[in-house]
């Protein structure tokens, strides 16, 4: 322990005395505090909004006045998206997803509202947050921080002298890793810290989801550290093994991530809005609607099951049965399509989930992603919760009016008071274990990554024994 404590404090002093790591250091962390004061206030102001606007929508649904219920289902609500307060450590795909719904009668509407569409800057590599800043830029500096760990000492000659005086080739990795770690966990740490905090003030947060986060970079990190202190290992010289790391940061940390995105789109292709909106026209318009070609047959239907021969003879509005019918199956074609369209999306994460073969940040992102509430099952839940809530609004007016409006139709006018018990939308996260479901597969890849950089690291110790002779 004391010779490897030693070393650790004889590294950790070099890197305080070299002035381009401290320099690089500062810009990190001042990048990560930035991009968290950033997303703070972005996403603070974004919760303000969406409580005004509920606020003002609520008032105006409730000061509609009296009305046709069926109006007022086309009148309807809007269906808003909280950010939760993990969105300031990682926004994910927030900012490019619809955080709005329109709920009417009738029409299953895409989200919209994009937060993208009102910023003026946009990195070509994320949104910039903390995630941004501990996925890109940190496996850089770890890779200029670790690249000399063991490259320099050979070419100081100070390596021969370290195993000339005792010190195993093993030891003497586990301390350039222990080195590393330390120096990394001290910089991320201090980050991560001020996140959690920036996260805190931002609204309140799940400690557990917050704690895998946290263990997720720890891992990721940990991962960078293994192979470019494998690579100085390994490297003849520090500028080797700088030049080797830089090439592996460009590969696995900035075109692999693209790469795949690219294959997933081409392999598994989605449609675009205008092709995916014509055929659920198309396929509304196939089934038989209760107001066209299939009205004499539904007609006959109600008919026969409230006992009556004629339809003015019905106890309820015919006029709200069928378009409560019409809902029905108009549903079942939203269910089928976007179905359909969930299904290509979930695919594409399968197809990404291969560039983990060479690279440990796809599966990074999707831990992260989820545990902050911003990946594409939260946006897809956020759309299912809305449609739900939508559909049990438009149930709710059309019973009032099939109930109360026999021989009137939609001539039917509901009382104001109908619309003070129509309920608001409120989004209900998915649950922990439901979001650990849909990466326990990344996961386990990044701890496979992790076994095997750290199987690399140790299995390099030979090439200190050579070097050292």
């Amino acid at each position: 322990m004391s010779i490897t404590a030693a070393i650790i404090a004889k590294d950790v002093r070099e890197l305080l005395r070299d002035r381009r790591v401290i320099v690089m250091a500062l810009l990190v962390c001042a990048l990560g505090i930035t991009a968290l004061l950033t997303a703070y206030a972005r996403i603070s102001a974004y919760e303000a909004d969406r409580a005004a606007t509920i606020t003002a929508d609520r008032a105006t649904w409730e000061g509609q006045g009296a009305r046709n219920p069926h109006s007022a289902a086309h009148f309807s609500k809007w269906a808003f998206k909280p950010l939760t307060a993990q969105a300031v450590l990682d926004p994910g795909i927030a900012s490019f997803a619809g955080s709005a719904v329109w709920m009417e009668a009738h029409n299953r509407n895409p989200a919209v509202a994009r937060p993208i569409d009102d910023q003026t800057v946009v990195l070509p590599s994320g949104d910039f947050s903390l995630a941004w800043v501990l996925q890109i830029l940190m496996p850089l500096l770890v890779a200029v921080i670790a690249a000399g760990s063991v490259a320099r000492e050979r070419e100081r000659g100070t390596l021969r002298l370290m195993l000339a005086s005792g010190v195993g080739p093993a030891v003497l990795v586990k301390a350039k890793l222990a080195s590393v770690g330390t120096v990394t966990l001290a910089l991320g740490g201090a980050v991560s810290i001020v996140g959690a905090a920036a996260a805190a003030g931002a609204g309140p947060i799940d400690p557990v989801r917050l704690g895998l986060w946290l263990l997720a970079y720890g891992v990721f990190l940990t991962i960078v550290a293994a192979i470019a202190v494998a690579v100085s290992l390994r490297a003849r010289s520090s500028g080797q093994a700088l030049m080797v790391l830089a090439g592996l940061w460009l590969f696995a940390i900035i075109l692999t991530p693209r790469a795949a995105a690219t294959v997933a789109e081409t392999a598994a292709p989605a449609p675009t809005a205008e092709r995916f909106w014509a055929d659920v026209a198309a396929a509304k318009e196939a089934y038989p609607s209760p107001f066209a070609d299939g009205a004499e047959a539904f007609g006959a239907k109600v008919m026969a099951q409230y006992g009556v021969t004629r339809l003015e003879d019905l106890p309820v509005s015919f006029g709200g049965l069928q378009l409560e019918e019409d809902e029905r199956l108009g549903n079942q074609v939203y269910d089928a399509k976007f179905g359909v369209l969930f299904s290509i999306y979930a695919q594409q994460r399968r197809i990404l989930r291969w560039a983990n073969l060479a690279s440990p940040l796809p599966a990074l992102q999707n831990i992260s992603m989820a545990l902050s509430g911003t990946d594409m099952p939260h946006q897809i839940a956020f759309q299912e919760q809305a449609e739900a809530r939508r559909r049990a609004v438009v149930t709710q007016l059309n019973t009032d009016l099939i109930r109360n409006g026999a021989g009137a139709d939609f001539d039917y006018v509901a009382d104001p008071g109908l619309w003070t018990t129509v309920e608001d939308f409120a989004f209900r996260t998915p649950s922990l274990g439901a979001t650990l479901a849909s990466v326990w597969a990344d996961a386990l890849i990044l701890l496979a990554w992790l076994a095997g950089a750290i199987t690399l690291a140790l299995g390099s110790a030979r090439r200190v024994t050579a070097a050292g002779q």
